[in-house]
């Protein structure tokens, strides 16, 4: 009887750790998967833009030449990010993470990509600020130069605000998962005991 007590405890403790760390792979290959498919769309947009923005710039005049050669400009910045992005998620692959250092993963990609939509928006009022200067400029060409850099400024941050919401988003999805597994979490205590039970 004690033996079959004895192996019923392993088996339950061996198929809680086994549960515990296929929750912890499947946050970690989530936020993994979604980053790499941030870079990749990010890398795709980028070599989009450049290479419609170098041909397309050369064939046109004006504010429509400067707003495409900057698009070109912009994109070479982001094929970059994304390149390191995607060798950051390589060396992350490698690594096996706990319950708290997904926890601790999960809220500082929230945190970059609040921070990154406050730099969108403020890439966005730079934009329009370009515009409105090129208002102010008395060379037709300097008019043309600040208002299409301005427009390819503003429509580059549209794009990333809304990337970085829709990453915050899914990444999100993924935090609310470990909240809920938290929450299943029973500590109980005494004199001279403590256990951790989990309410499924």
């Amino acid at each position: 009887m004690n033996n079959l007590l004895i192996i019923g405890l392993l088996f339950l403790t061996f198929s809680s750790a086994t549960a515990q760390k296929n929750f912890n792979d499947s946050i970690s290959e989530a936020r993994k998967q979604l980053t790499h498919n941030a870079m990749i769309g990010l890398g795709t947009w980028s070599v989009v833009n450049i290479a419609s923005g170098f041909i397309i710039a050369n064939q046109t005049t004006g504010e429509s030449k400067y707003f495409w050669r900057m698009n070109a400009y912009w994109n070479l910045f982001n094929l970059g990010l994304a390149g390191m992005g995607l060798l950051g998620g390589h060396q992350a692959a490698l690594h096996h993470n706990s319950f708290s250092e997904n926890f601790q993963e999960q809220h500082k990609i929230e945190k970059l990509y609040v921070f990154n939509a406050g730099l969108d928006l403020f890439y966005i009022a730079g934009g329009f600020a370009l515009r409105e200067h090129g208002n102010s400029e008395h060379s037709i060409d300097k008019q043309d130069q600040f208002r299409g850099f301005g427009s390819s400024i503003v429509v580059q941050g549209g794009f990333l605000l809304l990337m970085d919401a829709l990453m915050y988003s899914l990444h999100h999805k993924n935090t609310l998962r470990m909240s809920r597994k938290l929450q299943g979490l029973e500590l109980n205590a005494g004199p001279g005991w403590m256990s951790i039970n989990y309410r499924f």
